[in-house]
């Protein structure tokens, strides 16, 4: 376990994130073009179970550069997003410019969402990759409840815990379904790596970021608690990158195991509504 507090560890992850987006936003892994030209972001995964949400108010934490919120915003929602990274907010201002659509961009962590974002949403959204740079889930929960309205709705699409538990040090995804690590962890794991998983050739400056893993029955309960009804809680074999080395691209949404190999749950989805 690294010495420091979670904000000197979540202040650390902030300066890697600045230095990714320029690399992210040029990126064909995010595909930003496809936003030009008149596309969206979202996987059929999370299209198929948000549903409509033309005219709804929307919250999108941990938003990174917009892509995914400009996306929610050209299906017709007067969204928000909310980051951390201060160059990420920079970047979404100006592509939220260049495709004229319409969204408010907010520099701020997750858990001061309620206070600079604002309440009274109709839904709170996030997606892939967000839970692993929390420290505290049951904030997180709370947060969002803070901001949704009564009858509001959260989801979440996110890999799946189990698959941190494997081994990625093998080419081969057989190789790799060997348990290394355990699946209950306590406090901040500190990863080395002086590469970005959108562009593996670009060695970045800081090398060092720090994750937190949360269990799937430690989200579904810390949501509960915060007063949030769970409408489903989905499991999936297929995810937007290939979180078991040696997964498959199945298409030019999902990486999936290969053929014949067994079909582990890599990815879930949630839905939620806040108590009236």
């Amino acid at each position: 376990m690294p010495a420091g507090k979670p904000a000197d560890l979540l202040e650390a992850n902030r300066a890697r994130w600045d230095e990714v987006v320029d690399i992210h936003i040029a990126s064909e892994f995010y595909r930003v073009d496809e936003l030009r030209r008149g596309g969206t972001s979202l996987d059929p995964l999370i299209l198929s179970e948000i549903g409509d949400i033309a005219g709804l108010k929307l919250l999108h934490l941990q938003c990174h550069f917009g892509l995914d919120t400009l996306s929610l915003a050209r299906l017709g929602a007067d969204v928000t997003g909310l980051d951390f990274s201060p160059k990420a907010i920079e970047a979404a201002r100006k592509l939220a410019d260049e495709t004229g659509l319409a969204a408010r961009f907010v520099e701020a962590r997750v858990y001061d969402a309620a206070a600079v974002a604002g309440t009274g949403y109709d839904m709170v959204f996030t997606s892939w990759g967000v839970l692993m740079w929390l420290p505290d889930i049951k904030l997180w929960a709370q947060t969002i409840a803070s901001c949704l309205r009564p009858g509001g709705r959260f989801y979440i699409a996110e890999g799946h815990p189990l698959m941190w538990t494997f081994d990625d040090t093998k080419a081969s995804y057989m190789e790799n379904l060997h348990v290394v690590r355990s699946y209950f962890l306590e406090g901040p794991q500190t990863w080395e790596s002086p590469f970005d998983y959108a562009e593996p050739t670009v060695s970045l400056k800081h090398h060092r970021s720090h994750e937190w893993q949360h269990g799937l029955g430690e989200v579904v309960t810390a949501l509960a608690e915060a007063g949030l009804r769970i409408d489903f809680l989905h499991e999936h074999d297929r995810l937007v990158w290939p979180g078991i080395p040696g997964m498959e691209r199945k298409d030019r949404h999902y990486f999936e195991a290969p053929e014949g190999a067994p079909r582990l749950p890599v990815a879930y989805s949630i839905s939620a509504r806040k108590e009236a």
